[in-house]
């Protein structure tokens, strides 16, 4: 009798254990509303007009730019709970349009994963071990973020046209910084995260 009611609790068990993994959901990225099995590699530049600012969690600055861009791909990962790859590119900041305080220093620039965001064609963009110098009113500062990630914002995906990466993140910078800015995809168009 104990040997049965043992094997229905592991029954159950693994039943609730089946159920769980099924809610688990996939990330696959699109371009134009065509599911990739293959690498996507996307370039995002700060939208026009706009600044990537970088300052305390209370608001005081630390440093703005007007000029930033990113240049990521998923090959590590096409398919699966969430799609990563490296970031291959950037830089915050050119000669011709200089941040305020200066130019950060890209020491690493780590990888991107995506995260799809259940019943949109949206996602959560997470930054991993990445590593950048920041001049600033406050001194130089050092952000990093760590292997396990940490969440930047919410990439905005579409059918057609430019899709956005809207980075609102607190970092980890010497001291607790926010990062904030409006980045458009300029390449692949019509880019979304799907299940």
């Amino acid at each position: 009798m104990k040997f049965t009611k043992i094997l229905g609790v592991v029954a159950v068990a693994a039943l609730a254990l089946m159920a769980f993994a099924s809610t688990a959901s996939a990330t696959t990225l699109e371009i134009k509303g065509v599911k990739q099995t293959t690498d996507v590699t996307f370039d995002a530049s700060l939208k026009a007009g706009t600044s990537a600012l970088l300052s305390d969690t209370a608001g005081f600055f630390a440093n703005t730019c007007t000029a930033s861009t990113v240049k990521a791909i998923d090959s590590e990962k096409t398919t699966g709970t969430v799609v990563t790859g490296p970031i291959e590119e950037l830089s915050f900041g050119t000669t011709a349009t200089p941040c305020k305080e200066g130019n950060p220093t890209v020491d690493a620039a780590g990888k991107l994963k995506v995260e799809w965001i259940k019943g949109t064609t949206n996602g959560t963009v997470w930054s991993e071990n990445a590593k950048v110098t920041v001049p600033s009113a406050l001194g130089t500062l050092t952000c990093t973020t760590p292997e396990a990630g940490t969440d930047l914002g919410t990439l905005t995906g579409v059918a057609a046209g430019q899709a956005t990466m809207d980075i609102n993140a607190v970092l980890p910078c010497g001291i607790t910084a926010k990062w904030t800015g409006t980045y458009v995809v300029t390449s692949p168009e019509g880019l979304g995260v799907i299940e």
